[in-house]
């Protein structure tokens, strides 16, 4: 069984500001291994709906999503239904893109009570300290959550994701905020997390250089609506990502890397 199935999924967006409806997937059968997986692919292809779709917080209009052998429309109802919702979380939770916390209590204090809750008792110990480690958050700790940069903002949500110790994880644009060299640091912890404690987890980066470094598996989204999943060697050649993204492979690249300048500029990791 794999962490995450789909089978013959139908997705269409509602329509918007008399907009038309928008039809993202059309009987979609696909997979997601065990491990460290990234989404790749253009820009307003649906990487943000399927890990919604797998993280059951949207639901199919026809065909199943299989988060762990459970049909995910057995959580319809969690936002209304505080149980139901702390069982899916348990089951697998969700790092938004530009995800933030309003507390003012500090983020050492923070990380503790996710510890607290978290299904692994070896949270409040050990693996925390780790996390903590490669976020490079040891000298933030006693930094109320509302005054951290962007870049340590979500540095500190991705360890929370992983104290709390959903077995399936799925994250959003997790890094684009973060520098480089503490990116990379803490998607390899993210890796080494998940071949330690067999949880899976998706990851939406815009820096094809990270996914070939870090990720076991890669799920590609290409421009015409095909989605595979593959090795890191065979989906992220020079080829395959010009097939993907319909656009030159130095192209790509300028792209990526102006998207990220965008993005997390002036609200990114401190100098």
């Amino acid at each position: 069984m794999k962490p995450v199935e789909m089978q013959g999924v139908t997705y269409t967006w509602p329509a918007e500001n008399d907009g038309e409806p928008h039809t993202v997937f059309s009987d979609m059968t696909v997979s997601v291994p065990k491990g460290c997986n990234f989404l790749v692919g253009p820009n307003g292809i649906g990487k943000s709906t399927f890990m919604l779709l797998a993280g059951g917080r949207i639901f199919p209009d026809s065909g199943s999503v299989l988060v762990l052998g459970t049909d995910t429309t057995r959580y319809g109802d969690a936002p209304f239904d505080p149980e139901l919702e702390q069982e899916r979380n348990q089951l697998v939770s969700f790092v938004y893109q530009n995800m933030e916390f309003e507390t003012e209590a500090p983020i050492g204090e923070v990380f503790e009570m996710v510890a607290g809750s978290a299904q692994d008792p070896r949270a409040a110990g050990e693996v925390r300290s780790e996390l903590v480690a490669a976020a490079d958050l040891h000298e933030r700790l006693s930094t109320p959550m509302h005054q951290l940069s962007k870049g340590e903002m979500q540095r500190a949500i991705v360890v929370m994701s992983l104290l709390y110790g959903s077995p399936v994880v799925m994250m959003d644009e997790p890094v684009f905020a973060v520098e480089w060299h503490r990116a990379e640091r803490l998607l390899s912890t993210v890796r080494e997390h998940c071949a330690a404690t067999d949880t899976t987890v998706g990851i939406s980066a815009h820096d094809v250089e990270l996914a070939r470094r870090f990720a076991d598996n890669v799920v590609l989204f290409d421009t015409d609506g095909a989605v595979t999943v593959g090795s890191p060697e065979e989906l992220l050649s020079r080829e395959r990502l010009e097939q993907a993204f319909r656009a030159p492979y130095d192209t790509l690249y300028e792209r990526q890397h102006l998207y990220r300048q965008m993005l997390a500029k002036g609200i990114g990791d401190p100098e």
